[in-house]
């Protein structure tokens, strides 16, 4: 007989958590939240969050920006959720339903390698498991990645040859087709989503839940460093008892070691130019700056950093984006011959060879013999100023006021323009910002990782063209080129891709995720013999 699916999202928290005190594990607890339910000879709570009724906020700026205060009623929205918080082999379970089911559960005592690494072992002890689909922070490109578009299984045979280039692995769905428990994960970072397998006399499941999320936990502690090594490739996530020794030392290396850690915005879907002020308690600040905030709190203790909150505020105060500091924190220290980095209020081992190696290849292509005269940035900043006053509700593109800037005080060509993009063989790409002689110089303000990306990508996908379609590329850059003296020639040589960003921040950040994307295309660009620069272009708001 065929059993019964049941899919459900499956968090584990951390250990020395009790049962008996929900108030260390959820959220704003109350006890009139809780729903009564038969619970056999279980430990468990059902908890619930209801939201409240909120008028949209369109409905304000129409009363109070366009029409006028009225008396008719307007739809308003309400959410809710509940969390199912179980006890097994003394270490609890959260199983999250609706949409603020997650919401319950206090951020920090979840246990963020769960879902990963259990999905990891499974693949790994289970040879007729398969993989899904996988998701990796860094190469996005992996053609494993690309298993989420097609839908295709991968053996365990082809799995690692393709994971091979996929470091940080972000998210893993397994199959498995002889698990009398499951046959389905997607382990994610804090949360495992699970198919579970019942019989039809298990239905309803609640009290035959138990030894299936016993058998989930058997699985995750089995997890060896060997296991972890095979599907993260240098960089692992540290599970919460490895990391809590680094946590114990964070708030001393943030005083003895600043300029090694910086804070970041940990997410990039917001748009950066409706932001106002940025509050971190009740102190208003100009930027993340980690200084700043040291100036004020110079002793701040782990459980500071995790709960106090960093908000994103816009004109009319309104909260854009909220995360606590530990969240925006970024920073690399070095304890025991071996290197660590703090990402999104997580810990990552980096292995010595693939740290050193990184980090050597980005430092060779720092030029600062490149710069940008202080009357030049004057100017550009200027006509940005201007750009604002003059537009107070439009994004300005200060990209290309400082291309413009730039192209006219080397006498290069601006490419930063939609038209002066080319087409070869069907494939439109942006040439560079900015052309000068054989130097391709590509531009971007220092917003965030994805921008950053962008950046590197950009110039990689150009110059690899001008290598493999030299004559087509040549021909096809030279329209946009009125001085024939000037022009490309079909045959690249001695050409420079030179990677310029304009950093408005009082450190130059760049994570190692960023660099790892970077050092990637360092080495292909160098082997197809072009030169590689990059050059921080400082105080450019």
């Amino acid at each position: 007989m065929a059993k019964k699916k049941i899919k459900l999202n499956v968090v584990l928290l951390k250990s020395n958590l009790n049962i008996t005190a929900p108030e260390t594990f959820i959220e704003n607890y109350t006890h009139d939240n809780e729903i009564n339910f038969n619970k056999g000879n279980l430990n468990a709570i059902l908890y619930k969050k209801l939201g409240s009724y909120n008028e949209p906020k369109w409905v304000e700026n129409l009363k109070n920006k366009i029409i006028g205060d009225f008396t008719s009623d307007f739809p308003s929205n309400q959410s809710s959720g509940v969390t199912l918080f179980i006890e097994v082999q003394n270490r609890i379970f959260a199983i999250n339903f609706g949409t603020l089911g997650r919401f319950n559960i206090i951020k920090y005592v979840i246990e963020k390698t769960f879902g990963i690494y259990t999905a990891n072992k499974l693949l790994n002890n289970d040879i007729t498991a398969t993989i899904k689909s996988a998701y990796s922070r860094v190469n996005e490109t992996n053609p494993v990645n690309k298993q989420r578009q097609y839908g295709a299984d991968i053996s365990n045979n082809q799995l690692f040859l393709s994971m091979e280039d996929n470091e940080a692995l972000k998210e893993l769905a397994v199959i498995s087709s002889t698990s009398e428990d499951f046959s389905r994960m997607i382990g994610k970072y804090s949360s495992l989503n699970v198919q579970f397998l019942f019989n039809e006399a298990e239905i309803p499941c609640f009290q035959y839940l138990q030894p299936k999320l016993s058998r989930l936990l058997d699985i995750y502690n089995s997890v060896s460093h060997d296991d972890i090594k095979k599907l993260f490739k240098g960089i692992y996530p540290l599970n919460s008892t490895e990391a809590e020794v680094l946590n114990l030392l964070l708030p001393n290396k943030l005083i003895t070691s600043t300029d090694t850690f910086f804070l970041f915005e940990p997410e990039i879907d917001y748009d950066f130019s409706l932001v106002a002020d940025i509050r971190i308690g009740d102190e208003l600040y100009d930027e993340l700056s980690l200084s700043s905030y040291l100036d004020k709190n110079p002793q701040p203790t782990f459980e500071i950093l995790a709960e106090e909150k960093i908000c994103f505020l816009n004109e009319d105060d309104d909260i854009i984006k909220e995360w606590s500091i530990l969240e925006c924190l970024y920073g690399e220290i070095e304890e025991n011959n071996t290197n660590y980095i703090l990402s999104g209020g997580e810990w990552f081992e980096v292995s010595k060879d693939k740290y050193d190696r990184v980090n050597r290849a980005i430092n060779g292509i720092i030029d600062t013999d490149f710069v940008i005269p202080d009357h030049i940035k004057e100017n550009i900043k200027e006509e940005i100023e201007q750009a604002v006053a003059q537009n107070p509700n439009q994004k300005i593109n200060k990209e290309n006021i400082f291309n413009t800037h730039l192209s006219n005080h080397i006498h290069g060509y601006l490419f930063d323009e939609t038209a002066k993009q080319i087409n070869l063989y069907e494939d439109r790409f942006e040439v560079c910002d900015v052309l000068h002689q054989n130097s391709f110089f590509h531009v971007k303000y220092n917003y965030g990782a994805s921008a950053l990306s962008h950046l590197f990508n950009q110039g990689f996908v150009s110059a690899k063209s001008y290598a493999e379609f030299t004559s087509k590329y040549a021909d096809a850059v030279n329209v946009h080129i009125p001085d024939v003296e000037n022009h490309l020639s079909p045959q690249p040589d001695n050409v420079t891709v030179h990677y310029l960003i304009l950093n408005d921040k009082s450190q130059d950040r760049l994570t190692f995720f960023s660099k790892m994307v970077l050092e990637d295309k360092i080495r292909t660009l160098q082997a197809m013999q072009f030169n590689v620069n990059l050059t921080w272009v400082r105080d450019m708001y």
